[in-house]
């Protein structure tokens, strides 16, 4: 089983900017951090209003932002609805749009983290 978060690439990526250049790592992260909310306030109502190809986009945006900054839990349930959005199953939708909310109030500590140490 994989870490829920794992910054490693991140790390990995910040340890080879050039000094004194800005932190393309901290850019990335502030922007998910900034619109991993709002993506989920819009699957939420698109699950709502059973909307399957928004919970599908949605769900498909997040899971590739999630997997770039190492959000591995984000990844693993938006990949999930994305799959249910694509199948038309989404009367579980908004449990899992309640379950990607909790799993980036997890990571946000991490994300936050890594910020400060920017």
């Amino acid at each position: 089983m994989r870490d829920p978060v794992d910054v490693s690439a991140l790390l990995q990526l910040r340890r080879l900017l050039p000094p004194g250049k800005p932190d393309g790592v901290a850019r990335i992260v502030a922007r998910f951090l900034c619109e991993t909310p709002e993506r989920l306030a819009a699957l939420r109502q698109a699950a709502d209003a059973g909307d399957r190809h928004k919970i599908e986009q949605g769900a498909h945006a997040l899971k590739g932002i999630a997997g770039t900054v190492g959000a591995n839990e984000l990844l693993d349930l938006a990949v999930g609805l994305e799959q249910i959005g694509r199948e038309g199953r989404i009367q579980d939708a908004a449990d899992l749009v309640r379950q990607l909310e909790s799993a980036l109030r997890r990571a946000r500590p991490v994300f936050d983290r890594l910020l400060d140490a920017a």
